[in-house]
């Protein structure tokens, strides 16, 4: 039950971010806690998260790393807004997950227990001030309801959440739905996919990029095809990338599919700061 749960937080509720950002935004969790709460806190490593997620281990995880699993992935969720349980009925969804676990391996009960108590409140009786208690703001996101448009169907659910957010009128998501609609066309046009769906998705794109006209900036120089159309989808990996949010890997991978119509990356040219934050090929990013 444990390590199900755990994966659907991750996939699911989280929007499947890399192993990377998950090491990340854990490192800055602890970074933005006092000396107290950051001893409620542990290092989450892309390996360590990677057998954390995958049940690897036949034994019960360590229930901090449990619980900083659960802040960073729901930390992660809020940027991306994507819908996810408050922080603190999730924390106490997970302990007394763990202890059931725990239980079932009859040891190591004790010790949290005497840790948290036996109420299933995962802050141990504290009152306040604990640094994974929601923030303002931090609450449930409101309830979201399939969208009508059409997207392709391996986006996913950042994808309906994308499509949902262009179609209420949100100027950035119809920007990246264009510009990942560009490079879906793209990639089947150099595939030799259908050339009727090639050009649905090249006309869904350029109803997007109409959309975010004179809202947003790179609207305006968007391209549907070519190196810009390139450019424009790694330009927005790094960003989902720098600020820690599900999704960067979806542009990065829009970028892949759209560079064999450039003739390939070495006609790219990428600031200093960017190059040492992300190599296009760091296998960090799948």
């Amino acid at each position: 039950m444990l390590a199900t749960r755990m994966r659907t937080l991750y996939y699911v509720e989280a929007g499947q971010p890399s192993y990377q950002i998950l090491s990340r935004e854990a490192e800055r969790v602890i970074a933005e806690a006092d000396e107290e709460d950051s001893n409620w806190l542990r290092h989450l490593p892309r390996a360590t998260a990677c057998d954390l997620i995958s049940g690897k281990s036949k034994r019960t995880p360590d229930w901090l790393l449990v619980r900083t699993l659960v802040v960073v992935c729901h930390r992660i969720a809020t940027k991306s807004n994507l819908d996810i349980a408050p922080q603190e009925a999730l924390l106490r969804e997970f302990g007394q997950l763990w202890r059931a676990a725990k239980a079932d391996e009859e040891q190591g009960l004790d010790a949290y227990v005497a840790l948290h108590g036996r109420d299933g409140d995962v802050a141990g009786g504290r009152v306040g001030g604990d640094v994974l208690d929601p923030a303002p703001g931090e609450g449930a996101s409101p309830g979201t309801t399939p969208s009508e448009g059409r997207m392709p169907g391996n986006w996913g659910r950042l994808g309906s959440r994308r499509l949902k957010l262009a179609e209420e009128g949100d100027a950035q998501a119809a920007y990246e739905m264009a510009v990942l609609l560009a490079c879906e066309a793209v990639a089947l046009e150099s595939g030799g996919g259908d050339p009727e769906e090639v050009t649905y998705w090249r006309d869904m794109a350029s109803v997007w990029k109409g959309r975010a006209m004179g809202k947003v900036p790179d609207a305006a120089v968007l391209r549907l095809q070519g190196l810009q159309l390139v450019k424009a989808a790694y330009a927005l990996a790094i960003t989902y990338k720098k600020a820690g949010r599900a999704g960067s890997k979806d542009f990065f991978i829009a970028a892949m599919q759209a560079e064999s119509s450039v003739g390939g990356l070495n006609q790219m040219r990428v600031a200093a700061d960017d190059v040492a934050l992300v190599d296009p090929r760091d296998e960090a990013w799948l």
